[in-house]
């Protein structure tokens, strides 16, 4: 799931969608022209630097959120180099039962993890990138 949120989260167009906390959509049926007023679901979007991506639920998996969050991108410079770090965390959450609740506190500890990768010079290991 995360996969498929960053891949999804990579293109403009789904990316305005699922940031959007409501929208009017009109479409015709027949010769009448309907109108809906679509409001997202997700309690978050906005907050904690959230700008999407879906929420659910299943019989099986219960309630379901998946977050996108980013902060602005980071500069770094060092000597006559400048370097720049895009900062994005997704979260995937499946079977809770406080879905908005875990979600914004996963959101804040991803940060506080990523600070803390930040500080330690940004180590990666290549056989765990997602």
């Amino acid at each position: 799931m995360a996969r498929l949120a960053r891949y999804a989260m990579n293109k403009a167009g789904f990316r305005f969608y699922v940031s959007q906390k409501e929208r009017q959509i009109s479409f015709q049926r027949g010769k009448r022209t309907l109108s809906y007023l679509l409001r997202n679901t997700n309690e978050l979007l906005g907050a904690h630097g959230i700008d999407g991506v879906k929420t659910g639920r299943t019989a099986r998996a219960g309630e379901c959120l998946i977050l996108s969050a980013n902060r602005e991108s980071e500069v770094v410079k060092q000597g006559q180099y400048t370097s720049v770090f895009p900062r994005h965390i997704i979260a995937v959450l499946l079977g809770s039962a406080n879905r908005f609740g875990e979600g914004a506190g996963l959101v804040e500890h991803g940060w506080q993890l990523y600070d803390q990768w930040a500080a330690a010079g940004r180590l990666v290991d290549p056989n765990k990138q997602l």
